[in-house]
């Protein structure tokens, strides 16, 4: 049981902190009770985890508002360049669906970690100019689109270059690339599993519904993902008290 209540919190403290947390509860039940002990172990996890919470319903509510307000600007912006053939614009219009998975995950990371880490935090600002970049890339702007697009290649390489900035760019690709990966074995698996098995009795649990599940599943494990490289790479560990000479 010890070991299941400090898995608990070590997955939203980390090891070290959640050791010293249970043990500090652990030393003060054994005078006040293990009713205590258990209502103290209850706002301890809740203090740890309400901000996660938030965090998750505003990232998941700015990424849709986001996107509904890309769709509104697509279809009443019509994309001149699409019609062109021959010229760089077409190279950069070939990446569309590319720059959409990448936003459908910037704009989720982006406000998740606003409120996890606060706007100060290099990785927030860091993502945060670059998904300014990408979305701007994507949007049919002729010429402007693809100035943004080599400004943002070039910014991550100049955080590549940086010793500064190195650790907040990979955890940055790192989840990058768990949401690709998410999107795309979301979008595998509706292709493959065929959408009479995704009805029950032939009512009640529609596809788009069960679908929209294992989204918003893929959206939870790439917020876990997120939360693991930001406290391995860029929290600094807690470091024991020096002891006397």
């Amino acid at each position: 049981m010890p070991n299941l209540l400090e898995f608990l919190l070590a997955l939203f403290a980390g090891p070290a902190r959640a050791a010293a947390i249970l043990g500090d509860l652990t030393e003060m039940a054994a005078t006040r009770g293990r009713l205590w002990f258990v209502a103290a172990y209850a706002r301890t996890l809740v203090s740890l985890t309400w901000r996660i919470v938030l965090a998750l319903f505003v990232a998941d509510i700015g990424r849709q508002t986001i996107f509904d307000l890309f769709h509104l600007y697509i279809g009443h912006t019509p994309a001149a360049w699409r019609n062109n053939t021959g010229s760089w614009l077409d190279l950069l219009n070939s990446t569309g669906p590319l720059l959409a998975c990448i936003m459908s995950t910037l704009w989720f990371v982006l406000p998740f970690a606003v409120i996890r880490y606060g706007r100060r935090d290099r990785f927030v600002r860091l993502t945060f100019a670059v998904a300014l970049g990408a979305t701007l890339a994507f949007l049919s702007i002729p010429w402007a689109s693809l100035l943004f697009a080599v400004a943002t290649l070039a910014l991550a390489a100049a955080a590549f270059l940086s010793p500064t900035w190195r650790k907040p760019l990979e955890v940055l690709l790192w989840t990058g690339a768990a949401g690709l990966l998410m999107i795309g074995a979301t979008a595998a698996l509706r292709l493959r599993v065929p959408r009479a098995l995704l009805f029950v009795h032939g009512h009640g649990l529609l596809a788009a519904n069960a679908y929209a599940l294992l989204f918003q599943t893929g959206l939870l494990v790439l917020a876990l993902v997120c939360s693991r490289l930001h406290r391995l790479l860029l929290d600094q560990p807690l470091s024991a008290n020096p002891t006397p000479a």
